[in-house]
């Protein structure tokens, strides 16, 4: 027995030791394989590409912000600007890229509509995009923007985060040509017909619309719908589901003939920034636009004061308010920014959209650009003009949003031809073709869609209004 129990003990040690040798062996082993895999294995780059179509004032706003991301993070970002047709444009270059097989790191697009284009036509869908629904819980924008993220949110998933918001329903007064016409701010459509009419009388052209770059004139026609139906026809017009024959379109295009009477001679010729320059220079009463005026008019013409309707000063000189009739209703623009899937730049793409959409990245955007952050915590104290100030306000007291036609809530092809049919309309009067287009295109929009898509959340989706097929 003794024999026994000292030749299994010696026998135990041996294999302990080889045991341990054998271990050693394969520790040694893995350490080669991860050692070999870590020096091996590709370094994130140091430069990731982002496309934009910023290319004109709005650029310095969009060079602070990259220029503080390398700041931080060591990381360089090379701007690609592809200007031209509202990011139209920038969209097939980047759409050829991912294609390709050689996407972005990240690119400048509108929510809704214009995102679900990129999805249409991307080779794997959906797929080819980050979802960033948990990127937007962490910056707080859950919290913060929960309006404008439903604009942004597609069926319930995040595949861009917003970086400011612009409002489309605004007219821009030049004072002194309203006090000498003896008028007042217009809060009604009809208001705002009688007083055109009173500078016509003087005159004086009225509304200062601009037709050369087109979209100034179906914006105009867009804000007088909203103010004449109301804004849960307004959405039911982005998902095609309202009445063609609904009376709300006829009579806001009435009205659009009406006002577009009163249109200077040259408006076929005015891009937006020479309508501005011709209202700053009193060449007119009025402008209807959305709120990069405000860039505009403070970064261009650093004499002219601006003012809200509510807070009229002695010396102001454009009076900013909103559209007749839309008081109260915040019709949202967003930039925002999305990252494409499975690039060799997605992880740092993905980092730049974190450090953009959120409040570092909004607080020094949006006073460069003349928007606003979608934050409600963000104050108006970071801001440079009155009027950006006056909108925080307007924003976080607003009872409805609702998405610009005009910027946004369309897809590409319907957007394009309502731009082209306005500036027909405005030109010839042409009442049947109009309605025509807007059969066709109520009927485009609700195909677009595909019985699938919506903007928001189930149960909670943006501005109120779930299509029949939102589920």
């Amino acid at each position: 027995m003794v024999i026994i129990v000292k030749f299994n003990v010696r026998r135990g040690i041996k294999t302990l030791y080889l045991s341990i040798i054998i271990l050693v062996i394969i520790i040694a082993i893995i350490g080669g394989i991860l050692a070999y895999n870590y020096v091996s294995a590709p370094k994130p780059p140091s430069k990731i590409s982002f496309y934009t179509w910023w290319a004109g004032l709005e650029r310095f706003a969009i060079d602070a912000v990259i220029g503080n991301f390398t700041a931080k993070t060591g990381i360089q970002v090379e701007k690609t600007a592809v200007p031209g047709g509202a990011g139209v444009n920038a969209k097939f270059a980047i759409l050829a890229l991912i294609q390709a097989g050689k996407p972005p790191a990240a690119f400048q697009v509108h929510c809704g509509p214009e995102m679900l284009s990129y999805i249409y036509a991307s080779p794997h869908g959906e797929k080819d995009f980050v979802e960033l629904s948990s990127v937007a819980k962490d910056i707080g924008m859950t919290d913060q923007a929960p309006d404008v993220l439903k604009a942004c949110a597609l069926a319930g998933k995040i595949y861009t985060l917003p970086v400011n918001i612009h409002r489309a329903n605004l007219i821009f007064i030049n004072k002194q040509i309203l006090d000498k016409i003896g008028g007042k701010v217009p809060t009604t459509i009809d208001e705002l017909v009688d007083l055109s009419k009173k500078a016509s009388s003087a005159g004086v052209p009225a509304l200062i619309q601009a037709g050369a770059d087109v979209f100034t004139i179906f914006h105009l026609w867009e804000q007088i719908f909203l103010a004449v139906a109301g804004p849960q026809k307004f959405m039911m017009f982005i998902y095609g589901t309202l009445d063609p024959n609904d009376a709300s379109i006829k009579k806001a295009t009435e009205i659009f003939l009406e006002l577009a009477k009163t249109f200077p001679s040259n408006w076929q010729a005015l891009d937006w920034t020479g309508a501005v320059a011709d209202l700053v220079q009193g060449k007119g009463l009025a402008h209807v636009d959305g709120d990069w005026v405000v860039g505009l008019i403070y970064n261009v013409y650093p004499n002219t004061i601006m003012c809200s309707y509510d807070q009229i000063t002695p010396n102001c000189n454009i009076i900013v308010a909103p559209f007749p009739g839309t008081e109260g209703i915040y019709n949202l623009v967003i930039d925002s920014v999305a990252v494409p899937a499975g690039g060799p730049e997605t992880s740092q793409g993905v980092e730049f959209a974190r450090f953009f959409a959120g409040p570092e990245g909004q607080k020094i955007f949006n006073p460069l650009k003349g928007s606003i952050a979608v934050y409600r915590n963000i104050g108006p104290e970071i801001y440079p003009t009155t009027i950006q100030k006056w909108e925080v306000s307007q924003y976080r007291n607003a009872k409805a949003f609702v998405f610009s036609l005009t910027h946004g809530a369309l897809f590409s092809d319907v957007w394009s031809t309502l731009l082209q049919q306005a500036i027909v309309l405005a030109q010839t009067g042409r009442t049947d073709l109009w309605y025509a287009t807007i059969e066709k295109a109520l009927s485009n929009e609700k195909e677009l869609w595909k019985g699938t898509w919506y903007m928001g959340y189930p149960g909670s989706p943006f501005g109120g209004y779930s299509p029949p097929w939102a589920k």
